[in-house]
C-alpha cells in the first residue's frame, strides 16, 4: 500500500457472497456465511489506498480517481468498494488457498453498482486485468 488515503476508525461490516471459509486476524474477519468485518477498532485504525494505483505528491494524490460523493453515505461512490477489495487484496497471501480473486473483484463490482458508480465496469475489468500483479505480490 504505502499511500493512504482513508482510516476508518469503526469497525465496518460487509455482507459478501463469498461464503464457506472463515479467516480472522488483527484486521478483519469473514465469516463462513460471507459477513467481512473490517477492524476500524484496532488500536491503529484500518488504513488503505482507495483505488489503486496512486502516488502521493506533496498534497495531491495522482492515479485512479476515487469518484463523486456519495451523497447517502458522505463517502466517494468507490470507499466502501475500495475498502472491501483492498483488505481482501491485502491479505491475498493467507486467502488465495480458499478464495478466488475472481470473487474477490465481483465483490468489488457489486459494491460499485451498488453505489450507482458510473464507471464501475470500467474501474472491475482495470481489476481483472491488473489486479492479479497485487493478488500474487
Amino acid at each position: 500500500m504505502g499511500v493512504y488515503v482513508y482510516c476508518i476508525k469503526e469497525d465496518c461490516r460487509y455482507q459478501s457472497a463469498i461464503k464457506g471459509s472463515e479467516f480472522e486476524n488483527e484486521w478483519f474477519s469473514l465469516a463462513k456465511n460471507g459477513l467481512i468485518t473490517i477492524k476500524g477498532t484496532h488500536y491503529k485504525g484500518y488504513a488503505w489506498d482507495g483505488c489503486s494505483p496512486k502516488v502521493k505528491i506533496k498534497d495531491l494524490y495522482l492515479g485512479i480517481m476515487e469518484g463523486v460523493l456519495n451523497f447517502d453515505t458522505g463517502y466517494s461512490k468507490t470507499y466502501y468498494a475500495s475498502l472491501v477489495h483492498d483488505v481482501l487484496y491485502q491479505f491475498s497471501q493467507e486467502l488465495k488457498s480458499f478464495i478466488r480473486r475472481k470473487d474477490v473483484d465481483r465483490e468489488f463490482y457489486t459494491i460499485l453498482k451498488r453505489d450507482d458508480f458510473r464507471f464501475a465496469f470500467l474501474y472491475y475489468l482495470a481489476v481483472r486485468l491488473f489486479g492479479w500483479i497485487f493478488w500474487y505480490a
